[in-house]
């Protein structure tokens, strides 16, 4: 298990936050700032109990929440917001993965692959915190080289492209290639395909978990896409060695370049096949071949000068600020905006490039305000830009106050995502009770307008709707509504006590929030104390006290309120066998529902090492050294009557319903037990342990 055991190391963890903190800004980065900053207070302590939770069992992902990004055709692209855990471990296991596929996939680099190209987690220097290098240059080599095949005679360019991409990766064959491709070991695998199958679930709304889809939003996605579309590159390579061609990728956009219309005509159809092996289905109305006359305009090469215009653009220089371009710039970047609304310009129509950019760089412009007022719709993916520019220039102009309200008001609006935009950008807008009503804190998949609201009421002022809305189970609403509660108020007792609930949340980031607030006044620090009711992760910080599978699972999920009364390393001080005791524990979990005989099996294992330390314990001697011969004596019946009766009865299903005897008691082959059968003892088995942690003389 040498991949995993490098998986669990600390500093892979630490480079994998790092990773997480420069990513590349934008609206899915925006909303775990919170998080970064504060599961960086405590790092160290942080990460030591996701590793430990890990090994111990006790780590489960959780469904994401989605939020849907409008695409044309009235279609959405969704984006899947992990916890922050969950990005973290995610990140972590594909550090791994990344690094021992580099050897085999880094030759591609630059020649057939040129975009999400890694650094190993062994870079040097700054590089090793970036996942990925810089995009640009590989952009800019794609098109170069695209070039320079075309001026050597390959005048057929073919753009092969794959319908829902990362919606239709199937886990067992991403799992089958990383193992026969890239050698990735089975338990890494294992806990990649559990988290991917249940982050394909939304939180927000009824859905079913999946195999098929990996997440958007997450810098970790792009690189197991990539490794997935590498088995497309290698046997395109393999099965059309006699054919005459250039394939190039950057992502998921796949070019080829042929000398002749047949050629292109039969790779299309073995692409075709190849991707269709591994589940992919190819988007036929964006495959076409072309014979290229002017390379430049089909590449949609430009002398965009784009980095002349950012230098300029944050310099300040006399008769210059930052942030705003000189007029000469403004102009010329103005008119190729505005060209790519004109479907007879040179400018390609509606080219998301030109547009993307334009909207952070242009200075403020009246033309261009009225015309991203009446064509907003056409550009829908582009419309936080669209917002970014009105609120940059124009936050107080009258007609642009009326489109912010015409769309929160609008109940028959098509993309919640472009609501919940206008909250973000404009918070400031007038509170109206009609739109508060109509989007109400309810659980709904549009969870991301409920999110930017709550900043709408606190910049309205609406201190009592802010203590009140608390129905939502959506994390990243709870910690907005908290942050903003803990500021509205002035009473240092209500800030102390809110605070310190927080530490008691089974949300760990939010009590890790808890601890940030309850901190952010030094005075807090007196007289603060530890609790049997605090989060794990709030205990591990403060006394180093990891949790174990046991006591989770006793506390969090059977409800016994006190199992560190008996499940402590004060009673259980030798190592090896309270890691005996917690693997048979861990053992007889794990697979209840798939194996119960080994479940059984592994389930008397732990009764007969609770047993022997009771008997210990009390100062019981044991009438023989077989453990059944010593339940059947009854000799802690007086003690804890529970444990004696369901232990004997658990211990005989053991000898007669496992494979740990050929025959039952009658001399027949024995039956194995079955599922409802265990599930009855298994009932027992709770009750056994909530009559001892509850018994206060051991």
């Amino acid at each position: 298990m040498i991949q995993y055991d490098s998986f669990l190391m600390s500093e892979n963890f630490k480079l994998a936050y790092e990773r997480l903190k420069t990513a590349s800004r934008n609206l899915y980065k925006s909303i775990y700032y919170e998080d970064l900053r504060i599961f960086g207070l405590y790092l160290d302590e942080n990460i030591e109990t996701v590793i430990t939770n890990i090994r111990q069992g006790i780590y489960q992902p959780e469904k994401c929440h989605k939020i849907f990004i409008p695409k044309k055709d009235n279609l959405v692209r969704p984006l899947s917001m992990l916890t922050f855990i969950d990005l973290l471990v995610y990140q972590a296991i594909v550090n791994i993965i990344a690094d021992t596929a580099y050897d085999t996939i880094s030759p591609y680099y630059g020649k057939v692959i040129f975009g999400n190209v890694i650094n190993k987690s062994t870079a040097k220097g700054v590089n090793q915190k970036f996942f990925f290098k810089s995009w640009k240059r590989k952009w800019k080599r794609f098109n170069e080289i695209s070039k320079e095949y075309f001026v050597n005679g390959y005048i057929y360019l073919s753009e092969f492209d794959i319908a829902s991409f990362f919606d239709t990766i199937d886990h067992n064959i991403l799992c089958e290639l990383l193992k026969s491709n890239y050698n990735i070991e089975d338990e890494l695998l294992e806990l990649l395909s559990k988290c991917l199958e249940t982050w394909t679930a939304d939180s927000n709304h009824k859905t079913f978990k999946s195999k098929h889809g990996i997440p958007q939003g997450p810098i970790s996605s792009p690189f197991l896409a990539d490794l997935y579309l590498f088995y497309i590159d290698s046997e395109i390579k393999r099965t059309t060695k006699k054919l005459e061609y250039k394939y190039l990728r950057y992502v998921d956009d796949i070019r080829i370049l042929t000398k002749d219309y047949l050629t292109s005509q039969k790779l299309i159809a073995a692409l075709d096949l190849i991707s269709r092996d591994i589940g992919l289905i190819p988007q036929g109305s964006k495959i076409l071949i072309k014979k290229v006359e002017d390379i430049d305009t089909e590449l949609k090469i430009q002398n965009s000068k784009f980095s002349d215009i950012i230098k300029e653009y944050k310099e300040e220089t006399k008769g210059k600020v930052s942030k705003r371009l000189k007029s000469k710039t403004h102009k010329q970047l103005k008119k190729r905006f505005l060209n790519c609304f004109n479907e007879n310009s040179t400018e390609r129509f509606l080219d998301k490039t030109v547009i993307g950019f334009s909207l952070y760089k242009l200075n403020a412009d009246e033309q261009i305000k009225i015309l991203l007022l009446e064509k907003y719709n056409l550009i829908l993916t582009h419309f936080e830009g669209v917002l970014f520019y009105l609120k940059s220039h124009f936050s107080t102009d009258i007609a642009v106050k009326q489109f912010v309200k015409n769309i929160l008001s609008d109940e028959n609006i098509l993309f919640s995502h472009i609501v919940a935009l206008c909250f973000k950008y404009f918070p400031e807008f007038p509170f109206d009770e009609k739109i508060y009503q109509f989007y109400t804190f309810e659980k709904h998949r549009h969870w991301l307008v409920n999110y930017y609201m709550v900043g709408w009421l606190f910049a309205n002022e609406k201190k009592e709707l802010l203590l009140t809305d608390n129905s939502t189970e959506n994390y990243f609403i709870q910690r907005e509504l908290n942050n903003y509660k803990y500021a509205i108020s002035t009473d240092k007792s209500y800030r102390k006590i809110f605070a310190s609930r927080l530490l008691e949340s089974s949300n760990s980031m939010l009590s890790l929030q808890g601890l940030n607030l309850l901190f952010s006044n030094s005075l807090n620090l007196f007289n603060f104390k530890i609790t049997k009711e605090q989060n794990q992760f709030i205990k591990y910080i403060f006394i180093k006290q990891p949790i174990d599978i046991i006591v989770h699972t006793l506390k969090n999920e059977w409800k016994i309120e006190t199992p560190e009364t008996f499940f402590n390393r004060n009673i259980w001080h030798d190592d090896a066998e309270y890691e005996e005791l917690r693997m048979s524990f861990l053992l007889f979990i794990k697979s209840v529902i798939n194996d119960p005989s080994k479940s059984l099996l592994n389930l008397n294992t732990f009764n007969n090492l609770v047993f022997d330390k009771i008997c210990n314990r009390l100062n019981i001697i044991k009438v023989a050294t077989d453990y059944g011969v010593n339940l059947n004596a009854n000799l802690i019946d007086n003690q804890l009557p529970l444990c004696n009766k369901h232990w004997i009865e658990i211990n005989e299903k053991r000898n007669q319903k496992t494979e740990a005897h050929p025959y039952d008691k009658f001399g027949n082959i024995r039956i194995r037990i079955t599922k409802s059968e265990f599930q009855e003892l298994f009932k027992k088995q709770q009750l056994t342990l909530d009559e001892l942690c509850n018994y206060r003389s051991l």
